[in-house]
C-alpha cells in the first residue's frame, strides 16, 4: 500500500502554502510584538499607558507569541512527517489521518491565536486613544 501523500508535487505545493502562511504570521506577529512592546514601554514611563491598555497589550503579546510557537511546531511536525514518509512509509500509511489531524489542529490553533492577538492589540490601541 502506498501513501496517499506520495505524489511529490502535491506534497511540495501543500508545504509551500503552509510555509507562506507561517512566514506571514512570523513577520506580522514579530513586527506587532516588537513595535507594540517598544511603544508601550516608552509610553509607560511617561504615564500615557493606563492599566487597562497594559493588560490588553500583554494579553495580545501572549497570543501573538503563542501563534509563533504553534506555527514553529507546525513546521517541525511537517518536517517530521516528511522524514517519516521517506524512511517509514508504512508508519505514515497506518497513521496518516492522525498525522494530518494533528497538523490541522496545530495550524488552526496557531491561526486563532494570531487573530486573537491582533484583535486584542487593536483593542488596546482603541482604548489608549479614547483615554
Amino acid at each position: 500500500m502506498t501513501s496517499a501523500e506520495n505524489n511529490a508535487e502535491d506534497w511540495r505545493e501543500i508545504r509551500t502554502r503552509i510555509d507562506s502562511i507561517a512566514n506571514a504570521v512570523f513577520l506580522i506577529s514579530g513586527g506587532a510584538l516588537s513595535l507594540s512592546i517598544s511603544v508601550l514601554l516608552s509610553g509607560k514611563g511617561s504615564g500615557l499607558i493606563t492599566p487597562a491598555v497594559a493588560s490588553l497589550a500583554t494579553t495580545s503579546w501572549y497570543f501573538l507569541l503563542g501563534s509563533v510557537f504553534l506555527f514553529l511546531l507546525l513546521k517541525a511536525h511537517l518536517i517530521l512527517q516528511a522524514n517519516l514518509l521517506q524512511f517509514k512509509p508504512d508508519l505514515v500509511n497506518n497513521h496518516l489521518k492522525l498525522l494530518n489531524g494533528v497538523a490541522w489542529a496545530i495550524g488552526v490553533f496557531g491561526f486563532v491565536a494570531f487573530c486573537a492577538g491582533m484583535t486584542i492589540m487593536v483593542r488596546a490601541a482603541v482604548v489608549a486613544i479614547h483615554v
